[in-house]
């Protein structure tokens, strides 16, 4: 979906490019010009469907003396300044809509130091989170949020988006985690919100304010993030079921049973077909092709907790309707139906020209109304539609899907079965987006969840952060 750029307060485009020119000269007598990126065209999109938008300037700072010079030039200035990470958001929260500058903070990637003894790890916003992972398991400890595109997104794009994943079942969002950040304001003011103790409730909860803002209200340069120990054991069930419906009452038999898995993830009927149809799952299911909906339950924790866990996530399996459960205990063979999961995404874009993915979320007690839901509102708009994602905290990513070549109206009924989603979303008592954000595509949508009142208060909120308005501006509002 395209859209105008709004609420622009920096003038004609030939006075921006004035500025961006003087800002140029500025970075090479001031900073050096290695801080500057020549290449902009992969700046141009995230990993969602929003854009073109060709930033008038990219810089990628290496320390954070760099960032607060930057950020104080362009409020000075009136030049529009979007902080990106990697890149791998969907909904072009990181997009210079408005031009300007495009801040690439991957510059800043090191990993300040990791306090065992207080099981805190201090690190810039550049980290991949990945190594994050690596780093500190090494040393027996874990920090758990692991979104799907761990493997390049940083702990800085993490944070403004809150971002989750799968372990969000047990362990929360990227927001249970952060204790402090190193933040610069929109006027080029530093300072770090916070703290590093585990608990703390001096004046406002800033720090809480910040993660999940997208990049609006200020600039994150540094991150003290809290771990917890590295479980000793896991354990992985792949249970698939004849419906739908079995499979979402066993998510709630499992809580109700007092099991707390560190994973939860369901697949519905057109993910699991494509699945069967696939090598991801040769061979680790009996009677595969009689399943209709699939749910990955993990279990961590000491050896024999483990043990114990995954026999009753089983036994809920079996009792709830399973055709066939599959316990893994072995690393290898943990990752072989982990395999199966992760070949979702590449499966749906291989079947499928067309693809929109929304990222709704309800409560638990109503996936399954949601999924009825959602098939109802494919079949209005002839699409079909595959939803997969986090049931074990209601979060489910729903993607209509259509042949570009065959239907040129597609994206269009895909955009408005979309609109029907997060109508049937709220009235379930969800939420727009779980973890992905607003950015620049769900922003006209805002209105239907929140009120104007409600907006208005967040919006003098930026103003306070960021009054000149620089920072992604026309993000997350309409």
């Amino acid at each position: 979906m395209k859209h105008t750029p709004v609420g622009r307060s920096v003038g004609e485009p030939a006075a921006l490019i004035d500025r961006l020119g003087r800002l140029r000269s500025h970075i090479v007598d001031e900073l050096g010009k290695q801080v500057l990126v020549e290449q902009l065209d992969k700046y141009t999109h995230d990993d969602g469907s929003e854009g073109p938008f060709v930033p008038g300037l990219v810089v990628r700072p290496t320390e954070r003396g760099q960032v607060v010079s930057l950020v104080a030039w362009c409020y000075a200035h009136g030049v529009p300044l979007s902080p990106r990470g990697a890149g791998t958001g969907t909904v072009g929260g990181c997009l210079a809509d408005h031009g300007g500058v495009v801040l690439d903070l991957s510059g800043l990637d090191r990993i300040i130091v990791i306090d065992e003894p207080s099981m805190l790890v201090e690190a810039e916003p550049g980290v991949v989170t990945a190594l994050l992972h690596c780093q500190v398991e090494s040393r027996g400890l874990l920090y758990p949020p692991d979104p799907a595109s761990l493997k390049t997104c940083t702990i800085g794009g993490n944070v403004a988006t809150n971002a989750g994943g799968p372990r969000a079942c047990k362990y929360g969002v990227t927001g249970h985690f952060v204790l402090g950040l190193d933040v610069v304001t929109g006027t080029g003011e530093s300072m770090f919100v916070g703290h590093r103790s585990i608990k703390g409730v001096t004046g406002y909860d800033l720090a809480r304010l910040l993660v999940g803002s997208e990049g609006t209200l200020a600039v994150v340069t540094g991150c003290v993030l809290r771990l917890v120990s590295r479980p000793e054991h896991t354990a992985t069930l792949l249970a698939s079921f004849p419906d739908e419906h079995n499979a979402c009452e066993v998510v709630r038999a499992c809580f109700h049973a007092g099991l707390q898995p560190s994973a939860l993830e369901l697949a519905d009927r057109t993910c699991t077909r494509l699945l069967r149809d696939s090598p991801a799952l040769s061979g680790v299911l009996d009677h595969g092709d009689a399943a209709s909906a699939l749910l990955w339950i993990e279990m961590d924790g000491n050896v024999p907790g483990v043990t114990r866990a995954a026999e009753r996530a089983q036994d809920a399996c079996q009792t709830g309707g399973a055709i066939d459960v599959r316990i893994a205990l072995e690393n290898d063979e943990r990752e072989r139906l982990w395999e199966a999961r992760r070949a979702l995404s590449p499966a749906l874009r291989a079947r499928y020209s067309g693809k929109l993915s929304e990222d709704v979320a309800v409560p638990l007690g109503n996936i399954a109304p949601l999924l009825e839901r959602v098939r109802r509102i494919a079949h209005n708009h002839q699409l079909e539609a595959a939803t997969f994602g986090h049931a074990g905290d209601g979060n489910l990513h729903v993607n209509f899907l259509f042949d570009r070549e065959r239907a040129a109206d597609g994206l269009e009924r895909a955009q408005r079965a979309a609109h029907d989603l997060f109508t049937a979303a709220l009235a379930l008592a969800g939420t727009l987006s779980g973890e992905h954000g607003i950015g620049l595509a769900k922003r006209s949508f805002l209105p239907l969840e929140q009120s104007r009142g409600l907006r208005g208060l967040q919006l003098e909120l930026k103003r306070v952060w960021d009054p000149g308005n620089i920072l992604n501006p026309g993000k997350i509002f309409p």
